[in-house]
């Protein structure tokens, strides 16, 4: 299984509608439907027409999921592969990298280039259409725990957001009879008002790998917060955190930067994890916070002062090796080497945009200038144009995050090797 790290948004998970195209039906007439055009759209992306686009999201989803493949034992591997990837092309678009079906059928992207996503030929009705609406974020893509089975829904705890999830089983080719309390599983599920539907039938781990199960959603979890902010808790209490550290931050040093050679700022790192004190439990740091390891020895340069430290009151602690040089960049007069060094900065994903926002905020005499000629834009003002060059450079899913991975509470469950499994059930 690959992963997305799209949040759901406000809206998706919403009170069913009373008006519109899906006002007409009553929930179980919606959720049929619903299953019926998620089948329609894996059979489109199966056509005969897109058998060398699945073939190679095949082999790019078959070699991200070895680990996944492990934790179920063994079972029918290459179905698995098949499923991922055809779940791929039609919610997340090839390699995960966008331009998926449902977004293509939208209209927020033009059709396909020969990659699986083409529209053509799938002509939708108005309910259908207000169907996919809410499935433009993809819904929710997790591991979950069957916590109660009601007719045909199943209650689905989720392993990483804490949140249940009432799921209709009835047009699913899993349905809740095949289910039990207690057991694992993972999958795509989608909104209709306010109850779901399997994008596909979910993989249902082994009672005995639940253990193995729990330790794959603490990796997710700390690789990316963006599952756990589904839950808006667990985002309130990480905003809370993250405005704590900040002033904390700016009571130690007296700034939000601080600049020096590797060993001074990793001094004052420690400094400030030792201000805010052991992370509550419910959260752990970021892994930008824990490279200590990649810092060069002084010795190999005791005058490079080209590293800081950088504390947004939203997004937390960041350490960067390139901080000189980008104040440098953003500072008169404007030389070619700066303009190509900025271009550099722009398409690196690893800079994140509020640190570019607080150097525009200290450094503004030449921006215009200097971004002008990096975008092409002869007519650039940075007042006017500069917050939404930053906003592009973002995915919207990650845009608002506090810094910090949040725990969900199975992390606490993890039981020695040993252990019972009975031992990592969550509360029911």
């Amino acid at each position: 299984m690959t992963w997305t790290t799209a949040s759901i948004s406000p809206g998706q998970a919403a009170a069913d509608p009373a008006a519109g195209p899906l006002g007409q039906l009553t929930l179980h007439e919606r959720l049929d439907l619903a299953a019926r055009l998620e089948s329609r759209l894996v059979e489109h992306v199966l056509r005969r027409a897109n058998e060398d686009a699945v073939r190679r999201q095949y082999e790019y989803v078959d070699a991200q999921v070895t680990g996944v493949a492990d934790v179920g034992g063994p079972g029918p591997r290459d179905a698995m592969v098949l499923d991922g990837a055809v779940d791929m092309l039609v919610h997340a678009g090839p390699r995960g990298v966008g331009g998926s079906l449902v977004h293509r059928l939208l209209g927020d992207l033009p059709p396909g280039d020969g990659d699986g996503t083409d529209p053509a030929g799938l002509v939708l009705d108005d309910a259908e259409h207000a169907l996919l609406e809410g499935w433009r974020d993809g819904g929710v893509l997790g591991y979950f725990i069957v916590t109660d089975l009601v007719d045909e829904h199943a209650v689905l705890h989720n392993l990483e957001d804490d949140l249940e999830y009432s799921v209709y089983t009835g047009c699913s080719e899993i349905r809740s009879e095949a289910l039990a309390r207690g057991l694992a599983l993972s999958g795509r599920i989608l909104p209709v008002g306010a109850a779901w539907i399997f994008a596909d039938t979910p993989l249902v781990f082994a009672r005995g790998t639940i253990v193995d199960v729990v330790r794959g959603v603490v990796a997710l979890l700390t690789s990316t917060p963006c599952p756990a902010y589904r839950n808006p808790r667990t985002l309130a209490r990480a905003r809370e955190l993250v405005a704590d550290h900040h002033r904390a931050f700016r009571d130690l040093f007296g700034d939000v930067v601080v600049l020096g050679t590797a060993s001074h700022v990793m001094d004052c790192y420690l400094r400030f994890k030792d201000r805010i004190g052991a992370p509550a439990e419910e959260f752990v740091l970021l892994s930008s916070l824990r490279d200590e390891r990649w810092l060069p020895d002084d010795a190999a340069d005791p005058d490079d002062a080209a590293f800081a430290l950088v504390h947004h009151p939203v997004k937390g602690l960041r350490l960067l090796d390139s901080y000189a040089q980008l104040r440098e960049v953003h500072t008169a007069p404007l030389e070619p080497w700066k303009a190509e060094r900025l271009a550099q900065v722009l398409a690196d994903p690893d800079v994140p945009s509020w640190v570019l926002g607080l150097l525009a905020e200290r450094h503004p005499d030449h921006l215009d200038e200097l971004y002008g000629v990096v975008l092409d834009e002869p007519g650039f003002v940075w007042a006017r144009d500069g917050a939404e060059v930053l906003r592009d450079r973002e995915p919207a899913a990650v845009r608002d995050e506090p810094g910090l991975v949040m725990a969900s509470s199975i992390m606490g469950r993890v039981p020695p090797p040993d252990d019972e499994m009975t031992d990592v059930m969550p509360n029911s």
